[in-house]
């Protein structure tokens, strides 16, 4: 590929001239597909600082109003490229609304990433097409826990659950006069938030085995239970053991999803597409983007702005006193 240098120098290169190599790919990506392409994009994968604002979230719905708004009327297919962290449930489902009130049929193209509340976004589609190294991931929900430090730390929702329920177990089983050894462990937490947690990991699962009945699985007879087993599959932290667990096409392969690796040329363009997206978040400061080849291309920047310490004092040297001579 001969973008990638051009990116990596940022030399003589506009704004205007990154998004321009950016749609003209997504044009091929619509011809190739015949139906138009909506882009939504962050930056996640070289990490950021804490509160970086590329998760999914209420804010997005602004921005896929104005790419839906963009496409014609008489439209009612559309490609959705999807490369984000995740983010909240309620937003996503927003999002999966909006979508569905606009588009008969709406499909997921993943180049690379698509983790937790974005996996249950594709979820959503009628069908998911994957680069061949691209991934889904689990979507067992995170909920933030408070640290010592003031800050909020995002743990799974499970694991809470599954600590709380090994205490109370090794109480039971030791004896009441084990329980101070705990007291610190279960202070940590508050009891709503462990209902919380619970209604968190029935909501996630919920929303997909909906949307898989209402779009993807959509007139299969006897369809209960794969929706089942698939829900089950993606929400279950004590499989994956990890949120971030790939989830990759061959993990995927026997769910009966309509789940498709990209061949040429599309996968070509889909990983063109995330080069320049990438490309462009590392020479900017732009974390999210919403964009197509109708008009829409805006979204959000964040940056850390450092101030220099005010100059301490230096400390004044004494005058030493002369020696006496006798």
């Amino acid at each position: 590929m001969t973008i990638s240098p051009l990116l990596q120098s940022g030399q003589g290169i506009t704004g205007k001239d990154l998004f321009e190599l950016r749609k003209a790919c997504y044009k091929e990506i619509e011809t190739l597909r015949g139906r138009p392409l909506l882009i939504y994009a962050t930056k996640f994968l070289d990490g950021g600082p804490p509160g970086m604002p590329n998760q999914i979230d209420l804010p997005d719905v602004d921005g896929f109003t104005d790419l839906i708004n963009s496409v014609g009327n008489d439209c009612k297919s559309v490609d959705v490229l999807l490369h984000s962290p995740g983010g909240r449930p309620d937003a996503t489902e927003r999002i999966v609304g909006i979508l569905r009130n606009r588009f008969q049929e709406v499909n997921f193209l993943v180049p690379h990433s698509a983790y937790s509340a974005a996996t249950m976004l594709a979820l959503s589609g009628n069908g998911i097409v994957l680069h061949p190294s691209a991934t889904l991931g689990p979507i067992d929900p995170q909920v933030g826990v408070p640290t010592k430090e003031g800050m909020i730390r995002f743990v799974p929702a499970k694991s809470i659950l599954n600590g709380f329920a090994k205490a109370k177990k090794f109480i039971k089983d030791e004896g009441p006069e084990t329980l101070p050894a705990y007291i610190p462990l279960i202070e940590k937490y508050s009891l709503d938030l462990f209902e919380l947690c619970e209604y968190s990991e029935k909501l996630s699962k919920e929303l997909v085995s909906s949307w898989l009945k209402k779009y993807m699985f959509a007139g299969e007879r006897n369809n209960s239970r794969k929706i089942k087993k698939a829900a089950s599959y993606f929400s279950n932290y004590n499989t994956h053991k990890i949120h971030s667990r790939p989830l990759t096409p061959d993990k995927l392969s026997g769910f009966g999803l309509k789940l498709e690796v990209a061949k040429n040329p599309l996968r070509d363009l889909l990983w063109e597409a995330y080069i320049l997206l990438n490309g462009f978040f590392n020479v900017s400061p732009f974390v999210k983007l919403y964009e197509c080849t109708h008009g829409v291309s805006w979204g959000k920047q964040f940056q850390i702005i450092t101030r220099p310490l005010p100059a301490q004092p230096q400390p004044q040297s004494q005058p030493q006193p002369k020696p006496k001579t006798q």
